[in-house]
């Protein structure tokens, strides 16, 4: 509760300097709001099981006999949470992991003095010698392989030479296991050069051209050789059919053929192929699944199949794959899976559809997978009705899920999966599983930031319109100024209900609000808002701008021109507002990529519609800023020369401090959204987390300083409650002049100066008395016009 007592004590303290020193209003103000928008980490909060030993939807046991229970979005999160550590146990499924994976994973790590180690007595000079008696000599130019090794060497790593291989080449190496001769310019493999390598268990061959249609057979046959290869690695060659390597290696387990051009049509099916366990095939030219494409690999584990070109799986193109464990179909074209996808893989543990433009998901599709445990379903669109297909798939009975692990592209897309433990993205940033506000303080400040916008706005709009204002024209703009802010009062107001209404089951309503219309019409509202505000105040700075510096000659702005300008303006902004709604009519709506329905998208800037987002945050409202900000330093050079050949002092102070005020309130709110979203877009991580303060806190810090900056702050506004807290009896004052009336030389303030004809005319002056001016230059003249009296202070033209 530390920010709301920031917030109360700053709200005292903007109270009394009111009256006695207004220029610290704002900063006040500023301070608050930027405190009560720290960053807090929320820390887990654990429950009792319920009385029936269970816990509550969205939340998991902390270990099989804990009394606890906590929440989705803290398991596997990287933070131990329960007592025990048991939220961050098995977060990566292992049982589906081919044995080339766990062989990769079960490595012992070593020590660098490990990795230095060597008890090889001879080395040649230009290779190093790692891990005991493993010699490095890559990149080394070598044409031949070195014959002065010593004879116990087990791994040889040839790699990125042009090695001329002959019969005689590893007589010396009986030892060796692993033998790397990637990239060496090979395009044949004598026959018998692997004879002396009888322990040979993996042989890296990749980046060389060994494969050709007219001699593949010929260029292959000295594997025939290597009797007990367990692993082969043919990768980045050209290799179109695998079952011929397969003949010549009877006891092959594992075969990398990744970044080659094998289709698996017309295959002549090898007896070989039901030894193997892992096959890649990543990066190839398969564009259909047929029930002959993986004929015979009974034994197969793990079948590797990213980035090709799938379109079609045809029912029973599993039929043989039993055994297999590890499915990856990341990065293809499929467009539809059905019932009968599946068949065959009943001890299919993880499958990932990663990256699939998927349309249809029927029911039943993953039913024929009984011992699913890991569902990847990342980088993909999905609809209500696969969702739903889906989460009844992979819940059984008394709601017992069949997976453990489901990624997804959308943390909402979780909220059809409650009963799985592990379910990613745990959070967009903004929402929980339970809440669409996802921490206490961002529901605390949301109404407080909402109360503040409302109030400040209502308060112009009530003034502007019962007083009797001497200038129709700026008080015009200003109320449509803070009619614009007060719609950002009323976004924030909509989200705030919301995350009441939806408050212990958000997870039930996630998808629906934020494709719903009520959510699209609360982001166009908050749209409409933020850029509304900024073009009327970019066009109330250039104004202003010219007629201080030019003020006779710049032409006067009727309050008929006033108006048109304005609907100028609102229309633009609705614009801007409605032209994304129509274009992206995808699943993915504009505004929907997230519970707040406002589409900044720094959590995924590659959304639908990143590009025209891109074009208002970072395009049109940096124009703004900058307009704003040239435009009042230009004020401030124009005044600042005007005041030097002047012997009157102006409030230079103040004066500076609302310049200062306003120029930095408008550059805090949107230069670090302009930012952020120029980090996202250049990939650069940004924390979810920040989401949420950005729009929340950030955003409309323009809206709620606007009635400070505009009209609390100034001295006639002050001079009115004064008289009326006086008139009726409330608070005395000793009588102060009202000098600050809102005539100033802008065209908004035009009536308080008269004309010059032939720079001889009269001029109204102090009371606007006739005084003859007999040689008065027009530069005279414009700066005897900011003298009419020591109290009109250059700080109310703003």
């Amino acid at each position: 509760m530390r920010w709301v007592w920031v917030w109360w004590w700053a709200w005292w303290w903007a109270w009394w300097w009111e009256w006695r020193g207004p220029r610290l209003l704002p900063l006040l103000l500023l301070t608050a709001l930027l405190l009560s928008s720290t960053t807090t980490v929320s820390a887990a909060l654990l429950r009792p099981v319920l009385a029936h030993g269970s816990c509550e939807v969205g939340w998991f046991h902390c270990g099989n006999n804990s009394t606890f229970c906590v929440e989705q979005r803290f398991l596997c999160n990287g933070e131990e949470d329960c007592p025990d550590g048991h939220d961050e146990l098995n977060c990566v499924p292992t049982e589906g992991d081919g044995s080339v994976i766990k062989e990769i994973l079960n490595k012992p790590q070593r020590r660098p003095e490990e990795l230095r180690s060597c008890s090889l007595k001879q080395v040649p000079l230009f290779c190093l010698c790692r891990i005991e008696t493993r010699i490095h000599c890559k990149n080394a130019r070598l044409t031949s392989v070195p014959q002065d090794i010593d004879t116990n060497v087990t791994g040889l790593l040839l790699g990125n030479n042009t090695i001329v291989l002959t019969p005689d080449s590893f007589t010396k190496y009986p030892n060796l296991t692993i033998l790397h001769l990637q990239n060496n310019g090979l395009t044949s493999i004598p026959p018998g050069v692997f004879s002396p390598l009888t322990n040979l268990k993996k042989l890296f061959l990749g980046e060389n051209h060994l494969w050709s249609v007219e001699r593949s057979d010929a260029a292959l046959q000295g594997l025939r050789s290597v009797s007990n290869l367990r692993h082969l690695d043919l990768s980045h060659d050209t290799v179109t059919q695998l079952d011929p390597i397969l003949d010549l290696l009877p006891g092959l387990t594992s075969l990398w053929l990744n970044f080659n051009k094998v289709t698996l049509r017309g295959r002549i099916v090898s007896p070989n192929a039901r030894t193997l366990k892992d096959l890649f095939l990543e990066n190839n030219l398969v564009e259909e699944l047929t029930q002959d494409s993986l004929r015979g690999f009974t034994g197969l584990e793990a079948l590797y199949l990213r980035h090709n070109k799938i379109r079609v799986i045809h029912p029973g193109a599993f039929k043989d794959l039993d055994h297999l464990l590890d499915l990856e179909l990341n990065f293809n074209m499929i467009h539809e899976i059905h019932r009968g996808t599946f068949l065959g893989l009943t001890s299919l543990v993880n499958l990932d559809l990663e990256g699939n433009p998927l349309v249809v998901v029927t029911s039943n599709t993953f039913q024929s997978l009984p011992h699913l445990d890991s569902l990847g379903l990342n980088a993909m669109e999905l609809s209500s009705d696969q969702l739903v297909n889906i989460s009844t798939d992979l819940i059984l009975v008394n709601h017992t899920p069949i997976i453990t692990h489901a990624h997804f592209k959308r943390f909402r897309y979780c909220g059809y999966l409650p009963h799985v433990p592990n379910c990613w993205p745990k959070t967009d940033g903004v929402s929980s599983f339970e809440h669409l506000l996802v921490r206490l303080e961002l529901r605390v400040a949301v109404w407080v930031v909402a109360a503040a916008t409302l109030v400040g706005n209502l308060t112009v709009l009530g003034g502007r319109v019962l007083s009797r204002d001497d200038n129709k024209i700026l008080s015009l703009f200003i109320r449509n100024l803070a009619v614009a802010d007060l719609l950002t009062g009323f976004y924030l107001v909509v989200v705030a209900v919301k995350d009441l209404e939806f408050r212990s089951e958000y997870h039930t309503h996630a998808y629906y609000w934020m494709s719903s219309w009520q959510c699209t019409l609360t982001g166009v509202l908050a749209m409409t808002s933020a850029e509304v505000s900024v073009l009327i105040l970019s066009f109330m700075s250039v104004e202003r701008w010219v007629c201080i510096t030019w003020p006779l000659a710049a032409p006067k702005l009727s309050l008929e021109g006033a108006k048109f300008s304005l609907a100028c303006i609102w229309c633009l902004g609705l614009t801007i507002a409605i032209i994304p709604v129509v274009y992206y009519k995808g699943q993915q709506r504009f505004y929907g990529t997230n519970g707040l329905c406002f589409p900044l998208h720094l959590d995924d800037p590659w959304v639908p519609g990143w590009l025209y987002s891109a074009l208002v945050f970072v395009g049109l409202n940096q124009v703004g800023v900058v307009v704003i900000l040239m435009s009042y330093t230009g004020m401030f050079c124009s005044i600042r020369r005007t005041r030097a050949n002047t012997p009157l002092t102006l409030g230079d102070r103040e004066f500076a401090m609302r310049f200062f005020f306003i120029v930095f309130t408008d550059c805090l709110c949107w230069t670090p959204i302009i930012i952020l979203r120029i980090m996202a877009l250049a990939d650069i991580l940004i924390t979810p987390k920040l989401y949420a303060y950005v729009v929340v806190v950030l955003l409309p810090i323009n809206s709620a300083l606007n009635p400070f900056l505009y009209t609390f702050t100034t001295t006639k506004f002050r001079s009115q409650v004064r008289r009326f807290l006086t008139g009726h009896g409330i608070c005395r004052w000793p009588p102060r002049r009202d000098s600050d009336s809102e005539a100033t030389r802008t065209s908004f303030f035009r009536s308080a100066t008269c004309r010059l004809t032939n720079g001889r005319e009269l001029l109204h002056l102090h009371n606007c008395t006739s005084q003859a001016v007999e040689d008065t230059t027009v530069a005279e003249v414009s700066r005897i016009s900011l003298l009419k009296d020591d109290s009109v202070k250059a700080e109310t033209k703003l």
